[in-house]
């Protein structure tokens, strides 16, 4: 296990060196290609070595088919931005160690994918899908593994046909024996938006990492530093539906009732997310999830809730040093015969109080620990204590206490983060949620997701000005 950093290299040196062959399609120190058409491109690439550069020149073109499946090529716009498909174009890229970077597809429509990824260890990057007619925007399909999506947007997917149900925006599928392990970081999704009176089920999740059949499947996708907003052709925004999955670092503003969905599989991780203006997480089915570090803002629209579902019901989770501020509530599952058990609330800081922020409780449910900015009486079961430590508004707009906030004596250590193998995770909550570091010892660390003393001021790491291509902030 390593400790997650802020400044954030590419997973394989290969992409730090491809990138540097391909800024430019003049470079001579090795071969680059210029073309406007698929014929060229089929014709350039069987010459192509891995490392050259096939740059597609400026311009609109309308309904091209491409199949890129040439090892090891830097494939992308002549310049950032400036090539458009529309009309029925698509791309399917089937080589290993390709990047594709820098094209836009507006204002399509056709019946299948508009990109689909089944290469490994690819990376597309400064990509934009708007307003496209289609099934999935992009399909990492469960033939690839160790492939990077970064700084992509993904806008105004159109409601599917009358009679028709929405499907996903972007879709991870996952493989019965081989994790992907991919990363999705600094990607935008925004104004997904479902027809009206079509129910909360229509389909049209911003992010599906796996389908039901592939709960028991392991995925290990990094989900990271990606804004969402206005995203509510679904329920649910994102959709978990495999396992060993890390969400981390995001920004979810402004989508209503939808919300991040662990839906199917066990051992997620949801940590150092920023949830505003709307739900916050909802826990179907599965076995240790993990939720810490966020922060919770979301008005009248639930912060977390926990399902009472006879489908593989809920066991072992974990919802510990978050702050809820101004954050409607937490619903615990209590109602029905499938209730959740070993569920552990420790740690959390709630503020800004105006009814009680617990609901539905099991009775069965562990509370330590848990402080409470309130001059209220404290409406809750054991496990919580009042704090005289205020809240202060930083400078960029968010909660963060004004001094230290003492725990009572001899705390209580009552849960454990699950570490997902391989990956830089934090089970030990060695980082708050800006990633200053914490304490080793559990009753030294803050309760909430901010440690106080810490440099960097809480606020979130994405919004729209930083994920996306940036030709799109430049316009």
């Amino acid at each position: 296990m390593k400790i997650q950093q802020k400044t954030m290299n590419l997973p394989l040196r290969f992409f730090a060196i491809l990138l540097a062959i391909g800024l430019n399609c003049s470079l001579s120190y090795a071969k680059s290609f210029r073309i406007k058409s698929v014929t060229e491109y089929d014709r350039i690439s069987q010459a192509a070595d891995p490392g050259d550069t096939v740059c597609w020149e400026n311009g609109l073109y309308a309904d091209v088919t491409w199949n890129i499946n040439q090892n090891g090529l830097v494939v992308q716009a002549e310049k950032s931005g400036m090539v458009t498909f529309t009309g029925s174009s698509s791309v399917r890229i089937s080589a290993d160690r390709v990047i594709f970077s820098g094209f836009q597809f507006k204002d399509g429509s056709i019946n299948g994918d508009v990109v689909e990824v089944s290469g490994n260890r690819i990376l597309v990057r400064e990509m934009n899908i708007s307003a496209y007619h289609s099934h999935y925007f992009l399909h990492l399909t469960s033939k690839g593994s160790y492939n990077t999506v970064e700084n992509c947007n993904f806008e105004n997917k159109p409601p599917a046909p009358a009679g028709k149900e929405g499907t996903s925006i972007f879709q991870v599928a996952v493989d019965s024996i081989h994790p992907g392990n991919h990363i999705i970081r600094y990607c935008s999704f925004k104004n997904h938006t479902a027809p009206e009176n079509s129910g909360g089920d229509y389909g049209m999740e911003a992010l599906r990492i796996g389908y039901s059949y592939q709960s028991k499947f392991i995925s290990r996708t990094i989900v990271e530093y990606c804004y969402f907003t206005r995203c509510n052709g679904d329920g649910e925004i994102i959709s978990n539906k495999a396992r060993e999955n890390i969400f981390r670092y995001n920004t979810f503003d402004g989508n209503n009732g939808s919300h991040l969905t662990l839906r199917h599989g066990r051992d997620n991780v949801v940590y150092g997310n920023f949830f505003l203006h709307g739900a916050g997480i909802r826990i179907k089915e599965g076995q240790n999830l993990m939720v810490y570090n966020n922060y919770f803002s979301t008005g009248a629209d639930f912060a977390i809730r926990l399902e009472n579902y006879k489908v593989d019901p809920l066991k072992n989770i974990v919802i510990a040093h978050n702050s809820f501020t101004g954050s409607g509530t937490i619903k615990l599952g209590g109602k029905g015969d499938f209730q959740p058990k070993m569920v552990r609330f420790c740690n959390n800081l709630i503020a800004n109080l105006t009814t009680s922020i617990l609901s539905d409780l099991t009775g069965k449910e562990t509370f330590d620990n848990n402080a409470v900015q309130s001059e209220l009486p404290l409406p809750f079961p054991s496990g919580f204590f009042k704090t005289t430590t205020a809240l202060e508004m930083n400078s960029l707009g968010y909660l963060q206490p004004g001094n230290p906030i003492p725990y009572p004596k001899n705390i209580a250590t009552t849960y454990s983060i699950l570490d997902i193998p391989d990956k830089d995770d934090d089970p030990k909550i060695e980082l708050d949620i800006m990633q200053n570091h914490r304490p080793v010892t559990k009753n030294k660390k803050e309760p909430g997701c901010f440690q106080f003393g810490g440099k960097a001021m809480v606020h979130p790491y994405a919004g729209i000005q930083n994920t996306g291509p940036a030709y799109l902030h430049n316009n």
